[in-house]
Protein backbone atom coordinates (compact mmCIF):
# COMPACT_ATOMS: atom_id res chain seq x y z
CA UNK A 1 0.00 0.00 0.00
CA UNK A 2 1.20 3.47 -0.79
CA UNK A 3 2.21 5.26 2.39
CA UNK A 4 0.74 8.76 2.40
CA UNK A 5 2.02 9.53 5.90
CA UNK A 6 4.58 12.32 5.75
CA UNK A 7 6.85 12.61 8.75
CA UNK A 8 7.25 15.91 10.53
CA UNK A 9 3.79 17.42 10.36
CA UNK A 10 1.14 18.40 7.86
CA UNK A 11 -0.88 15.47 6.63
CA UNK A 12 0.86 12.99 8.94
CA UNK A 13 0.09 15.11 11.99
CA UNK A 14 -3.59 15.27 11.06
CA UNK A 15 -3.78 11.50 10.62
CA UNK A 16 -2.00 10.99 13.95
CA UNK A 17 -4.54 13.26 15.64
CA UNK A 18 -7.45 11.38 14.07
CA UNK A 19 -6.07 8.05 15.28
CA UNK A 20 -5.34 9.42 18.75
CA UNK A 21 -8.86 10.81 19.13
CA UNK A 22 -10.49 7.63 17.89
CA UNK A 23 -8.55 5.53 20.39
CA UNK A 24 -9.09 7.91 23.33
CA UNK A 25 -12.79 8.48 22.64
CA UNK A 26 -13.44 4.85 21.75
CA UNK A 27 -15.23 6.04 18.64
CA UNK A 28 -15.54 4.12 16.55
CA UNK A 29 -15.03 1.37 19.12
CA UNK A 30 -13.30 -0.76 16.50
CA UNK A 31 -10.35 1.67 16.47
CA UNK A 32 -9.66 1.15 20.18
CA UNK A 33 -10.31 -2.57 19.79
CA UNK A 34 -7.78 -2.76 16.95
CA UNK A 35 -5.26 -0.81 19.02
CA UNK A 36 -5.67 -3.10 22.04
CA UNK A 37 -5.53 -6.21 19.88
CA UNK A 38 -2.33 -5.05 18.18
CA UNK A 39 -0.74 -4.16 21.53
CA UNK A 40 -1.75 -7.60 22.78
CA UNK A 41 -0.07 -9.11 19.70
CA UNK A 42 3.24 -7.50 20.75
CA UNK A 43 3.15 -4.44 18.50
CA UNK A 44 4.51 -1.28 20.09
CA UNK A 45 2.29 1.76 20.68
CA UNK A 46 3.84 3.47 17.66
CA UNK A 47 3.48 0.42 15.42
CA UNK A 48 -0.17 -0.06 16.41
CA UNK A 49 -0.96 3.59 15.75
CA UNK A 50 0.80 3.51 12.39
CA UNK A 51 -1.14 0.44 11.33
CA UNK A 52 -4.43 2.10 12.29
CA UNK A 53 -3.34 5.22 10.42
CA UNK A 54 -3.06 3.12 7.27
CA UNK A 55 -6.79 2.37 7.48
CA UNK A 56 -7.50 6.10 7.91
CA UNK A 57 -5.25 6.90 4.96
CA UNK A 58 -7.16 4.52 2.68
CA UNK A 59 -10.32 6.53 3.26
CA UNK A 60 -8.57 9.86 2.74
CA UNK A 61 -6.87 8.58 -0.43
CA UNK A 62 -10.14 7.32 -1.90
CA UNK A 63 -11.81 10.64 -1.10
CA UNK A 64 -9.05 12.63 -2.77
CA UNK A 65 -8.42 10.30 -5.71
CA UNK A 66 -11.93 9.16 -6.58
CA UNK A 67 -14.16 11.67 -4.81
CA UNK A 68 -15.72 8.87 -2.77
CA UNK A 69 -17.44 9.52 0.52
CA UNK A 70 -16.05 8.00 3.70
CA UNK A 71 -16.96 4.30 3.69
CA UNK A 72 -17.54 3.31 7.31
CA UNK A 73 -17.96 -0.39 6.54
CA UNK A 74 -14.69 -0.52 4.59
CA UNK A 75 -12.87 1.37 7.34
CA UNK A 76 -14.13 -1.01 10.02
CA UNK A 77 -13.24 -3.98 7.82
CA UNK A 78 -9.73 -2.60 7.37
CA UNK A 79 -9.36 -2.16 11.14
CA UNK A 80 -10.46 -5.76 11.68
CA UNK A 81 -7.92 -6.93 9.10
CA UNK A 82 -4.91 -5.34 10.78
CA UNK A 83 -1.99 -6.10 10.95
CA UNK A 84 -2.56 -7.05 7.32
CA UNK A 85 -2.36 -3.79 5.43
CA UNK A 86 -5.52 -2.61 3.68
CA UNK A 87 -5.71 -2.35 -0.08
CA UNK A 88 -5.78 1.20 -1.35
CA UNK A 89 -7.93 0.33 -4.38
Amino acid sequence: MMNLLKQGGGFGLIVEQVVDKQIKRNYPPEAAEAYNRLIGDSFSDLEARRLISMAVQVEIFRLMRYGEAFNHARYIGNLHGLPDLPDID
